[in-house]
Order: C-alpha cells, then structure tokens, then sequence
C-alpha cells in the first residue's frame, strides 16, 4: 500500500538541505555574480526543491518555488544581474519556505501562518520584469479592472495559462519528446507527471499517449513503489531548446528520455537541394505515424550526426556523477556504537584471560586477530557516524550577511577546513555556541567604522576567520577576528564588581579573558538586540563543556580575538585517566586535567569553615577530598600520601585528592540506568577489560558544587 508518510519524511529531509545549501550559496553568489557553476547549482537546486514539493502535494510551495525558479533562470540566460535586492529577496524567500517545512513537521498545512506568499511572489516577479519590488509591497488587493501591477502577481498558473496561449501551435520551436522511466524513480521522490506540468507551463503539448506495453495486468499489479510509465508527445513552444532540455535535467541520464526539434530537422531538410517543398510537405505527417520502436533510434542518432546541435551539448554538460548513499537513522548507529562497544569490552576481556592462562599459541593468535578487527570494526562505526564541519560553516555566510545590515558594518566569512569531520550528534550542538561567538566577534571586536580600521592600518572591511584542524586526538575549532581585541582592564572591572576576581590579585591574561564566560558579564557600553545582557559566553561555555570540550581566549589588544574550542572526536568515546579511590576505580576525563603533582600538608589550609584551599605556585584552588564526598573508605587520607590532580571547568579550576593515578585509556561512556540515583559527581559509567565497572568523573559537576559550599570535606 502507498505509504505517502514515507515519501514526505523523504522529502523533509532533502528539503532541509536543499534549503541550507541555497542559503549558503546565493550569499556567495552576491560576492561571485559572474560563478556560472555557482548559478547552475542554485538553479537546480531551486528547481528539484520546486518538483520535490509538487510530488509530494505541497502545491503552494512549488508554485513559490516555480516563480523564483523564472526569475534564476533570467538570471542564468545573462537577461537580469545579480543585485543585493534580488538576494535579500531571494533570501525572504528561503525564509519562507522554512516556516512552511516546519509546518509540515508540526503536522500543520504549509501555509498555516504564512501571510507573505502573495506579496513575496508579486516582488519575485517585480525583480524578474526588472522592476522596484518596493512598488509591489504589501501585494496589490485584486481591483475592478485588471492592472500591470495586478498582472505581475499572477500565480504559476496563470503564467502556465498564459504561456500556452503565446506559444500555441505556432511556436518557434517544435519537438518530439520520448518518456521512458526506470522502474525505481519513485523512490528519489520523482513524479514523471511533473514533467508534463512543467512542458505545459512553457508552451504546448499535442499527440500525448501513454505506452502501455510495459504495464501488468491488476492481478499482477504487487508493488506500487515501481514505474511503468511511458509517454510521447509533439510539443510546441517558444522557448530555446536549452530550457526545454533544462525540465529533463535531473532525469535525463538515467532514464530514457530522448527529445528531437522537429523543426530543426525541417530546416536541416530544406537545406539539401535535391529535395522539394512538396516532399516536406509529405514528410511531416508521415514523421507523426512513426511508431515509437523505429523513432528511437533516430532520436538518439540525430545528436550524434548533428555537429551543431544544442540538446547533446546540453547532455554532456548536465551529466554529474551523484555519490551512491544510504540513508540511515542516526538512532540505529547509536545502537550499533553501542553492541560495537559491548563486543570491544568483550573482546578486551578474552585477550586479559588468554594471556593470563596456559593454553595454545594458535588460539592466542586467533583470539589476537579477533581483536585487532572488532576494534577496525569499531573504528568504522566510528567513521560512518562522522560528518563534515562544512555545512555547520557554510550556514554562517547568511548570519554575517545580515548581521553587516544590522550593524552597519562590512565583515567577510572566511571558512578554513571544511573538510575536519566530527561526530554528527556533536555536530548539530554547535551551531549555536558559534552563532554567539561569531555575534561576540561582529559587535564588539570588529571597529565600529571603516575610518577607524584605515586609521590603524587595516583593510576597511573586516575579516572572520572560522577553522577546523584534527589535533592530537581533538577537534580544534577556532572564531578568529581582526577587531578591537578585548579590553583586559574593562574585562578586569567587570569581573571584581561580580566577585569572579580579587580586586588585589594577581591575573594572567588567560584567568581574565576566562572569566568573559562567567553569567551576566559583558563589556558592552549598552543593551542592544544583539549583545549586552551577559548570557552569550555564558551559553558558549554551557555547549562546550557539554559536548565534554573546553574553550580558551587569545586576543591582542587593537589586532583581534581568537576563540579556540577543543573538542572530542566523538561523545560516545573518551581518553581517560584511571585512578584509585580505595578499592574502587574511576575515570576522569583527560581533557579537563591540568596536571597532577605530589604536595605537602602545609600547602593546605582551611577556608571559613566551608573547605579546604590548597597553595600551588602562588594561587590558591579549592580542594575536593573525592573519598569524603563520594563516602568511600581509603588508608589514603593524608594528602602526602596521594596525589592532587588540577583540572578545570569553565572559568574555574579546582584540585581533586585521590589514592593514586593508574593509566591512560579510551572508554566507551553507557548512560547510569534509570534505576540508579542521579549524582552530581558522576557523568557516567563504563566496563574496563577486566569486565570491572568504572564510574566517569563529572568534573563540571564538582567544579559547581565546591563554588555553591557543598563540599567542606568535614572541616568543621
């Protein structure tokens, strides 16, 4: 039975990335306005977006989509010029067609809420007559008497109307078009239908018939997923051959579409002397009682003969080679990750009791190999679920784009390392903690003016820099800008009115710039829509240190702002530390650890009766006897006798007291059953290769119940 659920869910998922890709690429556009590769894109594109949608029944989108369509294509065929306008409307239009996909996913009618279809359709066709969409906004109500301006606004199907009557069957051009589609183009989401809609929307169709020899008896009929259609036609029309071969553009190397300009053969024929008007006469209808099976072949033929013909050129150029995918939900990986860990924890295991017994050196070997390719297997898994950075990057160029017209101001996007792939659940995490930093870095670090730029000797616009680069086992993330820099004195100020730092301490650069990310600082001289409240590098930080990263500052006063985050390849696996807490072993995350040195009781000393400090080279750090707070007996209770680890969360560092640190290993991270209370010191836990649960540190939770006075370690 047909499954129209499934076909729209298909459809919402490509939409979705259509829709991303022709954001990014018409703000590229404004700046490469003669890219034709870069213009044949978003054209195709806009029109898969357009027949996608009618496919599927959303009847309004793909009219929408049909006008901005005509007004791409004059701009491909060199009639119209890229404009700033045209992208600001094109982009409205982009904006649109997202609230109609989110109606769709609510469950709702696309148009639900939607009140600007009419008006952006009249200023898509205003652009495309070479007109001021100003004219047309808000869209002109229906009159008593028709009006140009009423005209513009006119509907696909008006213009289908209108084009049919124009071109008739008089048309400059006449063609005869075979249909042939494999029996599998329903599952790309394709209608062969809409293909005789949008012949009709550009001239005439005559002699259309259905080829039936290919169709099943309704007793045979079993599965409604496959194609049997098959049409020829004449058709009619005013338009070139390449827009005619443009409605074919998707279809046409992998199906059996064969189209010929019959008129073109006529003139071909006129040109020979030998043969006369009234044999051309005779030739025409007799062209027309050709049966399909010996027109083929001189369909395909005649391209070949014809040095000059336009259709093959347009064949070859339109040919892409598209990637063979899969698509998979990202919740059935999840799933794999984890059975791939449950065999590497296995796996880890078998090898530990084989080395320890007394058994055959072929069994160890094979028990060897069994290893080395459950952790490849692991390691593939890995990979599958690992995505490009790009299009998290490209999503930017329309951010900047409009936050220079809001601003005033003239900053370039440049992206770097596009290619650095990265865990997709951390992947859809990031964009709005580089959404903030990129605001930070627009508002506050890019100068004001262009004079005040030119006065400092930079380029009047400014430049930033977003780069990504795999590093020692991370995703390294960098938002670099060529502004202002950060005032380390106002940054200082502020943070001793919020009590983050002693008015009489001693700082790094690094201990202040941290302490940007504390909740409610900012350094903005007032509220604006865009910054002022303190809650961005607040919400930076939050992200960060979820997705188990950290974030660090470097900035040059008057020469720019570098935000660096560094990341974990993947959520599900992490590089830890195991270390001792009597009989128990636990892991601590080694991306929060500092260092861990050996220190003397001296350098403890009690704090208003709410903990501990610990004096290492001049700074004081609150110190968290990890046995008291997790109530777990030791002999290791004197702080000579273990080792204190330093790690950091966020803006804040702390030392941890523990027995000792045993090794350095990946671990997969499982999720604590529901059963289990939730505590604020662990983040989870894992199976080491002995087959012996380790639980995992939350460092950030620690960090944040020794700041609220909730581990005193018993000082009284």
């Amino acid at each position: 039975m047909f499954d129209s659920d499934e076909f729209i869910s298909i459809f919402l998922s490509e939409a979705k990335e259509i829709v991303e890709g022709l954001e990014n690429d018409l703000v590229l556009l404004e700046d490469n306005k003669s890219d034709e590769d870069l213009l044949n894109k978003i054209f195709r594109s806009a029109h898969t977006l357009k027949s996608s949608a009618g496919t599927v029944g959303f009847t309004t989108m793909s009219e929408l989509n049909h006008v901005a369509e005509n007004l791409l294509e004059k701009v491909r065929s060199g009639k119209l010029d890229v404009t700033p306008q045209m992208i600001t409307v094109l982009l409205e239009f982009l904006d649109t067609v997202k609230l109609m996909l989110q109606n769709i996913v609510d469950g709702k009618s696309e148009t639900d809420g939607v009140t600007n279809i009419d008006s952006l359709k009249a200023k898509i066709k205003a652009i495309a007559d070479g007109n001021d969409p100003a004219a047309v906004t808000p869209a002109p109500k229906p009159a008593e008497s028709p009006k140009a301006e009423e005209k513009s606004a006119e509907s696909p199907k008006a213009e289908e109307k209108s084009a049919e009557s124009s071109a008739g069957s008089g048309g400059s051009n006449s063609f005869h078009i075979d249909m042939g589609f494999k029996a599998t183009i329903f599952d790309n989401g394709i209608d062969p239908l809409m293909f005789l809609n949008d012949l009709r929307a550009i001239g005439t169709i005559n002699n259309l018939k259905i080829e039936c020899n290919n169709l099943p008896t309704i007793l045979n009929l079993e599965d409604p997923y496959v194609c049997y259609t098959q049409f020829s036609l004449d058709f009619d029309t005013n338009a070139p051959d390449e827009q005619v071969q443009n409605i074919f553009l998707f279809v046409i190397d992998d199906n059996d579409i064969n189209i010929v300009n019959t008129k073109a053969d006529i003139k071909d024929d006129e040109s020979k002397p030998a043969e006369t008007a009234p044999d051309k006469a005779e030739e025409a209808p007799k062209s027309e009682e050709v049966s399909k099976s010996e027109e083929a072949p001189k369909a395909e033929a005649k391209p070949a003969e014809t040095a000059n013909n336009q259709p093959a050129a347009v064949h070859k150029a339109a040919k892409v080679q598209a990637p063979s995918t899969v698509r998979v939900d990202t919740r059935k990986l999840d799933s794999l990750m984890n059975l791939i860990g449950e065999l590497v924890i296995a796996q880890s295991r078998i090898m530990q009791l084989t080395q320890s017994l007394d058994i055959d050196n072929g069994l160890k070997e094979a028990v060897s190999s069994m290893d080395r390719t459950s952790r490849q297997i692991q390691e593939e898994v890995m990979n599958i679920r690992m995505m490009p950075i790009g299009p998290i990057f490209n999503q930017f160029h329309r951010y900047v784009r409009d936050l220079n017209l809001e601003l005033h101001k003239e900053v370039k996007l440049v992206l770097k390392g596009e290619s650095t792939e990265i865990d997709k659940n951390m992947l859809e995490q990031l964009s709005d903690p580089l959404k903030h930093m990129i605001r930070n870095s627009m508002d506050h670090g890019i100068e004001k003016t262009k004079e005040e730029r030119i006065a400092r000797g930079k380029p009047e616009y400014g430049t930033i820099t977003m780069s990504a680069a795999h590093q020692e086992g991370h995703v390294v993330i960098e938002v670099a800008d060529d502004g202002n820099g950060l005032n380390k004195e106002k940054i200082f100020k502020k943070a001793v009115e919020k009590g983050l730092l002693s008015k009489d301490g001693k700082y790094s650069d690094i201990e202040i710039f941290r302490t940007i990310f504390a909740p409610g600082v900012s350094t903005a001289d007032k509220i604006t829509d865009i910054s002022g409240r303190g809650v961005g590098m607040d919400v930076v930080r939050a992200n960060v240190e979820k997705m188990k990263g950290k974030i660090e500052i470097k900035s040059t006063e008057g020469k720019g702002s570098t935000f660096i985050v560094k990341l974990p390849l993947t959520l599900a696996i992490i590089e830890g530390i195991t270390f001792a807490l009597g009989k128990q072993i636990y892991i601590m995350p080694l991306i929060s650890i500092i260092e861990q040195i050996k220190v003397k009781n001296e350098q403890v000393k009690p704090f208003e009766g709410k903990g501990e400090m610990i004096k290492i080279r001049e700074e004081y750090l609150p110190l968290i006897r990890l046995h008291k707070v997790f109530e777990i007996d030791t002999q290791v209770e004197n702080i000579e006798d273990g080792i204190v680890v330093v790690v950091e969360a966020g803006y804040r560092r702390c030392a941890i007291f523990v027995d000792e640190l045993l090794d350095q290993q990946q671990v997969v991270i499982k999720s604590l059953d529901s059963a289990f209370d939730k505590h604020a010191g662990i983040a989870g836990g894992t199976i080491l290769g002995d087959g012996k649960i380790a639980l995992i540190i939350d460092i950030q939770g620690l960090v944040n119940m020794s700041l609220q006075g909730k581990i005193n370690n018993g000082v009284k």
